[in-house]
């Protein structure tokens, strides 16, 4: 089976740093990534959703890697979590999910790969050293690729929902891709949306020489909050979603029947 590209597993934890996915965290509540990073406390249940992605992620890395069945691969993959304890959210159940994976991968295989010209690399790795940081920026690209002859970086999305457009247009993700991949002329965000009629959905955007500054700046001053030890708690919608949100209301109870130490 073909691992899903993770940039947390890039490097082991005792090896300074900094990736999309933790600086992301970050930026979305700091006491949120001391958590997850420093205390390393998962939930004791995986969410379904996420493992869904997981999947389709999978699926997608060995249709371009090894030229697999993506549906067939998806639907063995999804198959084998049975004796997974996932958590699933409200109206969602296993066998649609199953099928709405499905869908898409075959719509995906039908009607997306006719508009991908040469595939240059899938799950590409990436270490970069910044001059403003004292640490490398490693990463995964899941897709680079030519598309209307233009050599396209793309992010593999999964949601619930549609996508606006201005997701592409302000993705630090699609811009972390882009510095990763500076000769790629467009990027790209792909969303397979999991609704009751399955639906793939494109949204473009480029990407500017200031704007590549301005995400590198940011990464630095993410780099030196971190390393000053600055975690406080950010509250906002996020909270509802957050894994985390017993420890943070202080509810002991709830955190250690829904938290563990890795």
């Amino acid at each position: 089976m073909v691992a899903n590209a993770n940039d947390d597993q890039l490097l082991p934890p005792s090896v300074p740093h900094l990736s999309y996915s933790q600086a992301n965290k970050y930026l979305t509540c700091p006491e949120q990534y001391r958590l997850y990073y420093l205390e390393r406390l998962r939930p004791t249940q995986e969410a379904a959703s996420l493992v869904f992605g997981n999947l389709i992620h999978q699926a997608l890395a060995a249709l371009f890697q090894e030229g697999a069945d993506p549906v067939k691969f998806f639907q063995d993959a999804w198959d084998c979590t049975e004796e997974r304890d996932l958590r699933f959210a409200f109206r969602e159940k296993r066998e649609t999910l199953r099928e709405r994976g499905t869908l898409l991968l075959e719509k995906f295989v039908s009607e997306e790969i006719p508009k991908l010209g040469t595939v240059h690399d899938s799950e590409k790795e990436f270490t970069l050293t910044l001059t403003n940081l004292d640490l490398p920026f490693v990463g995964y690209v899941d897709l680079v690729a030519d598309v209307d002859g233009k050599r396209t970086v793309i992010d593999f999305k999964t949601s619930g929902s549609s996508y606006e457009d201005h997701e592409a247009l302000l993705s630090d993700q699609l811009t972390a891709y882009q510095c990763a991949e500076p000769f790629a002329e467009q990027s790209a965000l792909v969303v397979f949306v999991k609704t009751k009629e399955p639906k793939i959905e494109w949204h473009w955007s480029t990407r500017t020489g200031a704007q590549l500054r301005e995400y590198l700046e940011k990464l630095g001053l993410i780099a030196q909050e971190i390393h000053d030890r600055r975690f406080y708690k950010r509250p906002g919608q996020h909270c509802a979603w957050c894994d985390f949100l017993a420890v943070c209301t202080g509810d002991r109870k709830r955190a250690e029947e829904t938290l563990r130490r890795v």
